[in-house]
C-alpha cells in the first residue's frame, strides 16, 4: 500500500509540474520583462488642453480616471489657456481659455503661442497632444508648430552635428509630437488651409452624436482633414464631454498603449546611444558639456537611452548586499529649455529592489536637495547625493528588503488610513459659513505688523508685473455697502456730459447692480508746481508757460484720466451669496486701488436701509447712529477677506493632493503653480503672491511639506497680507454734509490717518449738475472761492449754496478729486514728461497731432519703478516714438540745464515715488519706422 500510494503521488507530483511549468516560466518571462520595461522603455508623456470655461486643474480632475487607467503607458501634462475669464454666477474661481472673445481663433495668436511654447521648453517635448473643444483648437495650432519645427530641423541639421538652438529654443517648439487626440472638437474656419500638416499625425477622435455644443458632423469634417489610414474615431453618448464610461476610458487607454508600441516597441530592447555618432542639432550646447562630463565622472554608472533626442539618461544606483540581480537607478529627462531658469530636468528612481522601493521618497529627496540654483547643470551633484544616501543607509535599505517591504507598506497604509480620517473633519472641509472669527481677527492684526506700509513702489511693482512697458490705464473701484452713496460718487467723478451716462441714484438699498464703468480724472503733480516742498523743478517764468493737456488743478496739481468702477453695494455675508453674492467681488477683480465709499452719517445700517425715517438731508437735526463708520471698514473688509478665503478654502484639497505627491523637484513646482494659481483670478502676478507668501513667514523652499502642514489661521494670514498688498483702500468718509457725521468724521481720521477723506458727493454732484445747466462756474477739486453763481442762477440754486458753503469752508473741498487722488498716489506710480528739447520743454507729440504746443503739455502714466526700456515702449505704444532706441537723458534742473543720461535699465523716478515730482524725459531713436 505504501509503495503504490508513493507511485501515486510521484505521478501527480510529475503531471502537476508538466502542467504548471509553463505557468511558472510565464511567470519569470513576464517579471523579467516588467523589469526591463521598468527600467529602459519610457512612458508617453501627453500634453492635455483644457476646453473654454476650464482650467488645467479642472481638467486634471476630469482625466483622472483616464490617467489611472493610461498611467503604465502615458502621463498627462496640463497647461492653463492665456486667456482670463470672467466669473459666472455661481463660480468661486476664474475659468480660462485660449482666445479672447471676437477673436477668429487664430493659429498664430501671441497669447496661444506663448503658452505652447513655455509648456513645451519647460516640461515637453511631448510625444502626443490632447484637446477638448477649444482646447482641441489649440491641438490644432500645435501640430502647425511641430511640423514647422520638424521641417526647420530637417533644414537646419545639415552641419557637422552643430547646435542649431543657442538663442533660438522657442522656434521649435512642438518637436517631437507623434500623435494627437480630439475630444469635441469644432470645426475651424479655413481649416483645410490654416492647418495643412495635420495628415502628418496619427489621431484619434472622440466625439458624440449628442452633443449640442460642437456637432458629430464638425467632429467628422475634422478628422476627414487626417490621414484616413492612422485615425480612429470613437463615438459616444455622453455629449460635450470626455466619455466617463469604462469603456470608452479603456478604449482612449488602448489607444495611447498601441502609441507607446509604436514609438517605443516593446518587444525590441531600448539601445544606448552610440557614443562615437554626431550630436543631434537639437541638443544645446550647455547640454552637450554636460554630457561629456558624465560619462568620465561615472564611466559604470552612466547610460544614454537612443534616440539621441530628446535625452534620457539612466544612472546605476549601488547595490545593497551581494544582490546582483536587482537594479536600480536614477532616471534624468532633460526638457528642451535645460538649464534655462524654470527648464528642470525630470528625475525618477526606477527599482526592482524592495528595499530602494520602500524608501524611493528619501532617495529622491536627497538627490533634490542637491539640485542647485536655476540656470546650471545639475545631475551630476544630484545623483553624488543620491548615491551617499543609498550607501549611508545601507543597513536600513537592506532590512527593508529582507522584510519584503510589507512592513513599510503596511506603515504606509496605516498612515493613509489615518489621514483620511483625520481629513475628513479637517478645517477645509468646513462649510462656507463656518469661519473661526479669533482665527480671523489674529491673522489680520499679524498682517498689519508684517506688511505695514503696503504703498511702497517695490510692492506696487510686484502687482503689476507683466503689465509694464505701457501706459497704465488706472482703474479705482467703489465699494461700499448699498445706499454709502457710491454712485452719486461715481456720477460726481466721471461728470457725464448727459443723463444718459449717469449712474442711477437712490436712497434705497442695490440702486446699482451691474457696475457702472466711466472715465474720471485725478490731480497728478505737475513740473510747473510752485510749492516749496518738493523745491520747483522750474522758474516761475517757465512754469506760467506750462499748459496741461487735460486742464489744471488745485495746487499746483495738473488733471489725469483714470476710470471709475461702482459695483453693487455688499451686505454682511455677500462672500456666501448674500445680496448680489460674490458677483460684485469679480468685478473688483481689474482694480488698482479700491476706495470705500462709507457713511459717515451713520444713519443707514448694514443692509443700506435709512433708519431715520427718512430726516437725511443736510441741515436735520442729529439723529441716532445705526451705524459706526469704523465698524463699517471692518465688516466690508472681512467680507473681501473672506470671499478669497472661501474660494481657497474649497480648493484646498487640490493643493493638498499635489502637496502629498510632492517628491521630485517638476512635482514641487506643481504645488506651487496650484497654490499661486488660486490667487490669478484676483488679476495678481505670480510674482506679487510670491512676495506675499515669502513676507507672510513661510518658507519657499520648503512650500509642499508647508502646504501638508497649513492650519486654518496660516490661510487667513495668507489671504489678510495678499489684500493688502493687492488692493490698497483709501476710504470715503461720505456724507460730510450730515450734522452728526462732523465727529464720527474726526474719530476716524485720527484711527485711520491718510488712508480717509471726507467726502461729500452730493455736493460735488450739485456743483457740477448746475455748472453744466450754466447756473454757475466751479473748478472741481477746488473750494469755495471757486464757486461762481451765475446772477441769472434760479432762486432755489442761490439758496442752495448758501446750505452746501459751511461743509465746503469746513474741510476745504468736497474731497471727490481728492480721494481718487490719493488711491492712485497710493501705489506709487511714476509720472513722466516726455519732451523734445529741454531748454523750450517742447512736449513730444502723437504722430497724428498738428500745430503747435505748450511746454510739458504731454504726460504719461507708468508703473512704479518703470525703467527706462519701458517708458521708451510706451511712448512707442502711445504713438509719441517710432524707431529704435539711440539714447535718454532725465532733466535734473532746469535753470543750469542739468541732465543725466540714462541707460536702456535704469530705473525713473526713483525719487518721484517719494517726492511726487514728474520726470522730465528725452529719448532719441533712430527715427527709422518699422
Amino acid at each position: 500500500v505504501s509503495r503504490a500510494l508513493l507511485v501515486v503521488l510521484s505521478s501527480l507530483s510529475f503531471l502537476s509540474w508538466c502542467f504548471l511549468e509553463p505557468v511558472f516560466h510565464s511567470i519569470l518571462r513576464t517579471m523579467v520583462e516588467a523589469a526591463a520595461d521598468l527600467l529602459w522603455r519610457p512612458r508617453l508623456r501627453v500634453l492635455c488642453l483644457h476646453g473654454r470655461s476650464q482650467t488645467a486643474a479642472t481638467f486634471e480632475g476630469q482625466l483622472e480616471k483616464l490617467a489611472g487607467k493610461a498611467a503604465s503607458s502615458a502621463e498627462f501634462i496640463f497647461a492653463d489657456g492665456p486667456v482670463e475669464l470672467p466669473l459666472q454666477h455661481g463660480e468661486r474661481e476664474n475659468t480660462r481659455g485660449w482666445w479672447a472673445d471676437g477673436n477668429d481663433r487664430d493659429p498664430a495668436d501671441v497669447g496661444v503661442s506663448s503658452v505652447l511654447e513655455k509648456v513645451w521648453l519647460e516640461q515637453g517635448p511631448f510625444d502626443g497632444v490632447l484637446g477638448f473643444s477649444e482646447g482641441g483648437i489649440a491641438a490644432l495650432s500645435y501640430c502647425n508648430r511641430a511640423a514647422a519645427a520638424q521641417a526647420l530641423v530637417g533644414e537646419a541639421s545639415s552641419g557637422a552635428g552643430d547646435s542649431i538652438v543657442e538663442g533660438r529654443c522657442k522656434d521649435f517648439a512642438g518637436l517631437g509630437l507623434k500623435f494627437v487626440v480630439l475630444v469635441g472638437t469644432p470645426l475651424p474656419k479655413n481649416a483645410k488651409s490654416k492647418y495643412p500638416s495635420l495628415g502628418h499625425f496619427p489621431s484619434l477622435h472622440i466625439f458624440s452624436e449628442g452633443d449640442t455644443i460642437v456637432p458629430a458632423s464638425e467632429s467628422r469634417s475634422l478628422a476627414a482633414l487626417f490621414n484616413a489610414k492612422t485615425r480612429k474615431e470613437l463615438v459616444h453618448e455622453g455629449g460635450h464631454a470626455v466619455p466617463p464610461g469604462m469603456d470608452h476610458t479603456r478604449r482612449i487607454a488602448t489607444f495611447f498603449e498601441e502609441q507607446r508600441n509604436a514609438i517605443y516597441p516593446a518587444d525590441k530592447p531600448s539601445q544606448q546611444v552610440n557614443a562615437e555618432e554626431e550630436e543631434h542639432p537639437m541638443v544645446s550646447e550647455e547640454q552637450r558639456e554636460e554630457l561629456m562630463i558624465l560619462p568620465d565622472v561615472f564611466p559604470e554608472e552612466f547610460v544614454r537611452m537612443a534616440p539621441q533626442w530628446p535625452i534620457r539618461l539612466s544612472l546605476l544606483l549601488p547595490r545593497v548586499g551581494g544582490d546582483t540581480s536587482s537594479t536600480s537607478c536614477l532616471r534624468f529627462e532633460l526638457p528642451p529649455g535645460y538649464p534655462s531658469e524654470g527648464c528642470h530636468c525630470r528625475c525618477s528612481l526606477q527599482s526592482d529592489d524592495l528595499g530602494i522601493i520602500a524608501h524611493q521618497r528619501d532617495i529622491i529627496e536627497a538627490a533634490e536637495a542637491d539640485r542647485g540654483p536655476e540656470g546650471f547643470v545639475c545631475i551630476t551633484s544630484m545623483f553624488q547625493a543620491a548615491q551617499a544616501w543609498v550607501e549611508e543607509h545601507h543597513a536600513k535599505i537592506q532590512e527593508a528588503a529582507a522584510s519584503g517591504g510589507a512592513r513599510a507598506a503596511t506603515k504606509g497604509a496605516e498612515e493613509d488610513e489615518d489621514e483620511e480620517e483625520a481629513e475628513s473633519n479637517a478645517w477645509w472641509r468646513h462649510e462656507e459659513g463656518e469661519i473661526d472669527e479669533a482665527l480671523l481677527r489674529e491673522a489680520e492684526e499679524r498682517a498689519v505688523k508684517l506688511l505695514p506700509d503696503m504703498s511702497t513702489a517695490t510692492w506696487a511693482r510686484a502687482c503689476g508685473a507683466g503689465n509694464y512697458g505701457r501706459h497704465w490705464e488706472f482703474v479705482v473701484g467703489l465699494v461700499g455697502k448699498p445706499s454709502a452713496g457710491k454712485s452719486t460718487l461715481f456720477n460726481a467723478a466721471t461728470r457725464p456730459n448727459d443723463a444718459t451716462r449717469e449712474a442711477a441714484m437712490a436712497p434705497h438699498p442695490f440702486t446699482t447692480i451691474d457696475p457702472n464703468v466711466g472715465p474720471g480724472w485725478f490731480a497728478a503733480p505737475c513740473p510747473s508746481s510752485s510749492s516749496s516742498s518738493p523745491p520747483p523743478l522750474l522758474p516761475a517764468a517757465m512754469a506760467e508757460k506750462v499748459k496741461p493737456e487735460h486742464g489744471s488743478a488745485p495746487n499746483g496739481c495738473r488733471r489725469m484720466p483714470l476710470l471709475v468702477k461702482d459695483v453693487a453695494g455688499l451686505v454682511p455675508g455677500a462672500y456666501m451669496g448674500r445680496g448680489r453674492g460674490n458677483a460684485f467681488l469679480n468685478d473688483l477683480c481689474d482694480a488698482d486701488s479700491i476706495v470705500h465709499v462709507v457713511d459717515s452719517s451713520g444713519r443707514s445700517d448694514r443692509e443700506g436701509v435709512d433708519q431715520t425715517g427718512g430726516a437725511g438731508a443736510a441741515g436735520a437735526t442729529s439723529v441716532p447712529a445705526a451705524s459706526d463708520p469704523l465698524d463699517e471698514v471692518g465688516w466690508v473688509r472681512r467680507e473681501i477677506h473672506l470671499w478669497i478665503f472661501c474660494n481657497l478654502r474649497s480648493k484646498w484639497d487640490t493643493v493638498r493632493k499635489k502637496a502629498r505627491m510632492a517628491v521630485s523637484h517638476t512635482a514641487k513646482e506643481a504645488v506651487a503653480d496650484r497654490l499661486f494659481g488660486l490667487f490669478t483670478g484676483y488679476h495678481a502676478s505670480r510674482q506679487l503672491v510670491t512676495q506675499v507668501y515669502e513676507a507672510a513667514g513661510f518658507s519657499l523652499p520648503q512650500l509642499a511639506k508647508t502646504m501638508m502642514d497649513f492650519t486654518e489661521y496660516d490661510l487667513h494670514l495668507l489671504v489678510a497680507c495678499f489684500l493688502r498688498a493687492r488692493f490698497p483702500i483709501v476710504v470715503a468718509l461720505n456724507k460730510v454734509d450730515v450734522p452728526e457725521a462732523v465727529p464720527r468724521v474726526e474719530a476716524a481720521r485720527k484711527v485711520l490717518g491718510d488712508n480717509c477723506v471726507p467726502v461729500c458727493a452730493r455736493h460735488e454732484w450739485w456743483l457740477y449738475d448746475n455748472q453744466r445747466k450754466g447756473h454757475l462756474t466751479y473748478k472741481d477739486g477746488a473750494g469755495v472761492e471757486s464757486v461762481k453763481i451765475s446772477d441769472s442762477a434760479p432762486a432755489n440754486v442761490k439758496e442752495q449754496w448758501k446750505t452746501i458753503q459751511p461743509t465746503l469752508k469746513h474741510f476745504g473741498s468736497t474731497g471727490v478729486l481728492e480721494v481718487l487722488s490719493r488711491a492712485v498716489l497710493k501705489r506709487r506710480p511714476v509720472f513722466v514728461c516726455p519732451t523734445v528739447d529741454f531748454t523750450t520743454l517742447e512736449p513730444m507729440r502723437k504722430h497724428e497731432a498738428t500745430g503747435a504746443s505748450a511746454p510739458l503739455s504731454a504726460m504719461i502714466l507708468l508703473r512704479p519703478l518703470s525703467t527706462v526700456e519701458e517708458a521708451f515702449s510706451a511712448l512707442k505704444r502711445e504713438q509719441y516714438l517710432r524707431g529704435d532706441f539711440v539714447r535718454a537723458e532725465v532733466l535734473q534742473d532746469y535753470a543750469s540745464k542739468s541732465t543725466r543720461v540714462m541707460k536702456r535699465e535704469d530705473v525713473l523716478g526713483k525719487d518721484s515715488a517719494e517726492t511726487g515730482r514728474p520726470v522730465i524725459l528725452k529719448v532719441l531713436t533712430n527715427k527709422k519706422s518699422r
